[in-house]
């Protein structure tokens, strides 16, 4: 028995999630614009339908990950806030050249994330009906609603402000971070932006790269990481027993005889009833369980765990 199996999952809760930015594109030549931006192919993007994707540089290294939702006349990229900023301003970097406008819309927006039977009824109120299938959404005038499977059915609503009725909120959302970790989804935040290949954060398991797609940027070093198989390093899920504050972009060690060495980063962590769970950067090669430990805190002992997917 893994510690993660003795410890119960909330099966129902709301909570807003505040670390979450959105990066609005308008202007008829927005999804040509961002076809050659990002790793998912735009031209499948639908109102019933988002994506999962990745923003890299031309090295290939990411500079965020975000879901990509079409709503009205806009592309919203639902993005952390940490990683927003030098995103957005890539994006215009190179958006002046194109009939597009960028923007950081963040202000205008709130983003709930939860599940359960009160999420659901609250949902249907506002939106008319549930999205049934993976990342499909759902849509109306006030904003987005988009349903995700894993590790169990939950959503993320996408809603103006100014069109919010009243709505009971738990004041933490450890357990959406608990959930995208279990379901073995990496965020990029200020502290790992640009650092690793979409690959080293395991998006090509998650759908979010489309290797049949014309050019993007980085997409060179992405094929190339793919088709060569140079990829050394991959995320990995870990959990150890105590209670801590996040440990985004913080160095784990793993023992080779009597000495540690690096072992790798930590992408985002949860903690929750006295357990912490993270998504850590890693070897490729390294087993299930293996033992690492916290390099600021030496005394602390993660334990890899088995990933919902396989890493291609």
């Amino acid at each position: 028995m893994s510690v993660t199996d003795s410890v119960p999952q909330n099966t129902s809760y709301i909570c807003e999630l505040n670390n979450k930015g959105i990066i609005q594109l308008q202007g008829e030549e927005r999804v040509k614009y961002l076809q050659g931006q990002v790793t998912a192919d735009i031209e499948v993007l639908t109102k019933a339908k988002s994506l999962l994707s990745c923003h890299c540089d031309f090295k290939g290294k990411v500079w965020n990950v975000s879901y990509i939702l079409s709503w009205e006349d806009s592309i919203l990229l639902v993005t952390h806030k940490t990683a927003l900023t030098r995103s957005l301003g890539e994006l215009n970097k190179y958006g002046v050249f194109a009939k597009v406008d960028i923007n950081d819309d963040s202000d205008n927006w709130q983003v709930l994330g939860g599940k359960g039977l009160e999420f659901e009824e609250y949902i249907t109120e506002q939106f008319g009906s549930l999205p049934k299938e993976h990342q499909s959404t759902v849509s109306n005038d006030s904003g987005l609603v988009i349903s995700i499977e894993s590790p169990s059915p939950r959503y993320l609503v996408v809603q103006k402000k100014a069109s919010l009725p009243a709505l009971s909120l738990q004041p933490e959302d450890q357990e959406w971070e608990l959930d995208d970790i279990k379901s073995g989804l990496a965020e990029i935040k200020v502290e790992t932006s640009n650092e690793y290949v979409p690959q080293m954060l395991n998006l090509q398991a998650l759908n979010a790269i489309n290797f049949d797609k014309g050019c993007y940027m980085g997409q060179e070093v992405v094929a190339r990481t793919k088709y060569l198989g140079r990829n050394k390093r991959a995320s990995f899920i870990l959990s150890a027993r105590l209670t801590t504050e996040d440990l985004t972009g913080q160095s784990l060690e793993y023992q080779v005889g009597e000495n540690w060495r690096p072992g790798g980063k930590i992408l985002r962590s949860a903690s929750i009833n006295n357990q912490t769970t993270i998504l850590a950067v890693l070897p490729i090669d390294t087993a299930i369980p293996s033992v690492f430990r916290l390099k600021s805190s030496p005394s602390v002992i993660f334990t890899t765990e088995t990933l919902p997917y396989k890493i291609q």
